[in-house]
């Protein structure tokens, strides 16, 4: 979805302040050339404090105020944290979990599949609806905010459950065997006896309960999108805020979600995407969310969340929110929206502060990102709705996700090696080498792409097996990395050659994997000629440096492929990178984890193979795409508080925006480059470069 302007904005909460300002903010929120504001969502209580007694004074004066200043308006439907008096009548409304119901107090901790709870929640959407969708300030509406359940395990819900794989397994007796339950007598014969989930032993059935509480939250989205439909006027959008996996900051996959489902009944995806800043700030979570939120919807979105102040650790050193905010739009961002306006006063939330701190006076934050709206505004129609047209992509599957939570690389540590961690570690080793890349799922179309890589594709069902197959024999580039293609889509172990269906395109096999203690990776040099055999003891000359082999490692046993990298070990001398070609293309298995620099190195060599050129690397990041003229957009973004030079290697173009050290003279008409022109970003600052086809 194309936006005609670009959002740039904040969340905004008149009923959390300490004392009525509303008008004031909204002066304040024009004066800084945010033009939306995001509103409702968190505040089921204010508009409902009784029981069907109704009060939405606040919201109307927040309306008519953003009106007065010509603001935009979304509206979040609140239905995330339920009021206090729908708990005490309703008390099952609350989820259960292995211990028993869950307390009051946080949000999302209630079942959202309960019938009260549902019919609740309609009776609030629709009221808000009547009293804000006619409103000409209102642009769209978000859908709850940051959906997921809280994993509940009523009864209700495993009966739906146990009716649901009754529908996929209409022979019980097939169902056992493909869930194994053979295995310690948890054989199941009778629907009406199934056991309660809590005690299972079965990683395949703890994953089929996962799935299907995330096919609830695509219910529910769906389900609200419906009622929100039939107030909408024409032009109006729906969006929702999906966030990710969450360690201290944005990680991962969302494990509660199917978010490519969800965003289905959507017009436009929008994601919360939180980075640590000051010395850590090096654009990879920006990079990684932007990713994840174009894959959405294979388009643009709206960034409806991110961090002004954020946390305290995380105070931005001067520059820094500039460079953010030019970071997403690298990315394919279309709007940029703060949590939150102020920072708040009382509760959980304190000390994660907005664009005003406590003091509510416009400081540091504010003016400096005043000043990027008042810089980026001119070239608005040149840098929105950016198209990437990226020739790499990480293939990511929810399944693999649940498969490495169920059976995790390493029992003491499950949280090091997990899935997203995987993913992550690759998805930076790309990011550090300006190898800019999508997301894609199984279902996604793959042959767009010179190189695919899938981080522990551990769930992959034969349907995917072939599209991998076709994918390397029509002539793209492969890499895969361990525990891949070892279980179906409900996690039951092939047992016939790993990696399943894939030993002929891999050109290798193994049965035999351990937990390494002091191996080491080492790559083998191009100058070691031809391929090794796995007889040979020494596996031939290697290059120096050795990086370390952690968490997980195979023996691999190459047939047709080439050794590319051998383990390090006075015992472990076996292959543990393999490549092998297959039809017109080739794939590459590597058969452990190592650390950010050693497979950064290999991705690398893949990416020459794939014939993707590479330009600089971090802490110089380069991002590029079509704009909706027909020109190509570059950024050259500065991570790092030392300067960045480099030669330029486009074709001919105009400077839109300029680094102060970049030699370059810039007032008013944009500036002429040439490829080989040497230009330097200053600390934390960026240039911007617009090519004509």
């Amino acid at each position: 979805m194309n936006l005609k302007n670009f959002l740039f904005g904040a969340a905004y909460y008149a009923e959390y302040m300490p004392c009525p300002r509303t008008a004031e903010d909204m002066r304040l929120i024009k004066q800084a050339g945010m033009n939306v504001i995001r509103i409702a969502e968190s505040t089921w209580s204010t508009w409902e404090p009784r029981e069907n007694e109704f009060d939405f004074s606040t919201l109307h004066e927040m309306l008519n105020a953003a009106e007065t200043e010509g603001l935009q308006v979304i509206i979040g439907t609140p239905t995330y944290a339920i009021p206090s008096w729908l708990e005490k009548k309703y008390p099952e409304i609350m989820a259960e979990n292995s211990t028993g119901r869950l307390p009051y107090g946080h949000r999302q901790l209630f079942d959202l599949t309960n019938p009260d709870y549902l019919r609740y929640a309609e009776r609030i959407i629709r009221r808000l609806m009547e009293e804000c969708a006619g409103h000409p300030s209102v642009i769209g509406f978000q859908l709850d905010n940051e959906t997921h359940t809280a994993g509940d395990l009523s009864p209700d819900n495993q009966k739906r459950f146990v009716a649901q794989l009754r529908e996929k397994y209409p022979d019980i007796r097939e169902f056992n065997r493909e869930f194994g339950l053979d295995y310690w007598s948890n054989r199941v014969d009778d629907w009406d006896a199934f056991p309660d989930v809590r005690g299972t032993i079965n990683g395949s059935l703890s994953a089929a309960y996962k799935r299907y509480l995330r096919e609830e939250v695509t219910k529910f989205l769906h389900w609200q999108a419906g009622i929100v439909r039939e107030y909408m006027r024409p032009g109006q959008m729906i969006t929702h805020n999906f966030d990710y996996s969450w360690e201290e900051c944005s990680v991962g996959l969302q494990p509660l979600v199917d978010q490519k489902e969800a965003a289905e009944c959507m017009d436009i995806a929008g994601c919360d995407v939180y980075h640590r800043m000051q010395d850590d700030l090096d654009g990879a979570t920006i990079a990684f969310g932007g990713a994840v939120a174009r894959s959405l919807k294979k388009d643009n979105y709206i960034v409806l969340e991110t961090e002004a102040q954020g946390r305290v650790g995380w105070l931005p050193y001067p520059g820094q929110l500039r460079l953010s905010a030019y970071s997403h739009l690298a990315n394919g961002a279309s709007g940029i929206l703060y949590w939150n306006w102020h920072s708040i006063h009382n509760a959980i939330e304190s000390y994660w502060k907005g664009v005003l701190s406590h003091d509510l006076t416009p400081g540091a934050i504010y003016e400096e990102l005043s000043s990027f709206r008042r810089e980026m505004q001119p070239l608005e129609k040149k840098l929105i709705n950016l198209k990437k047209e990226n020739r790499a992509a990480i293939l990511v599957n929810r399944q693999s996700l649940v498969g490495l939570d169920e059976f995790p690389v390493s029992d003491a540590e499950p949280d090091r090696y997990s899935y997203n961690h995987l993913l992550r570690q690759m998805a930076d080793a790309c990011h550090r080498l300006n190898l800019e890349y999508d997301l894609v799922y199984p279902e996604d179309e793959l042959s767009g792409y010179s190189l695919l890589m899938a981080p522990s594709l551990y769930s992959a069902d034969e349907e995917l097996i072939g599209k991998l197959r076709k994918y390397v024999s029509d002539g793209g580039h492969l890499f895969m990395t361990c525990r891949s293609c070892f279980a179906d889509d409900e996690l039951k172990i092939y047992h016939d050659a790993q990696p399943h269906g894939l030993t002929d395109v891999f050109g290798m096999t193994y049965d035999r994997f351990t937990i390494p203690r002091n191996v080491g990776l080492r790559l083998i040099s191009a100058s070691d000629g031809d391929s090794l055999k796995p007889e040979d003891k020494n596996m031939g000359r290697a290059e120096d440096i050795i990086f370390p082999t952690e968490g997980w490692m195979e023996l691999l046993r190459p047939a047709t492929a080439e050794t590319k990298a051998v383990y390090d070990h006075p015992v472990w001398k076996n292959a543990a990178l393999c490549q092998n070609r297959f039809g017109n293309g080739t794939a590459t298995y590597l058969g452990c984890i190592t650390d950010l620099a050693g497979l950064t190195a290999i991705i690398k060599d893949l990416a020459v193979k794939a014939g993707i050129s590479l330009y600089a690397a971090f802490p110089l990041i380069r991002k590029t795409g079509i704009n909706s003229e027909g020109n190509r957009i570059t950024y050259y973004l500065n991570y790092s508080s030392a300067a960045s030079a480099f030669l330029y290697e486009g074709n001919g173009g105009k400077i839109l925006l300029d680094s102060p050290s970049s030699g370059q003279e810039h007032s008013g008409a944009p500036a002429s480059i040439q490829k080989g022109d040497s230009i330097t970003v200053a600390p934390w600052d960026l240039i911007i470069i617009e090519e004509k086809p």
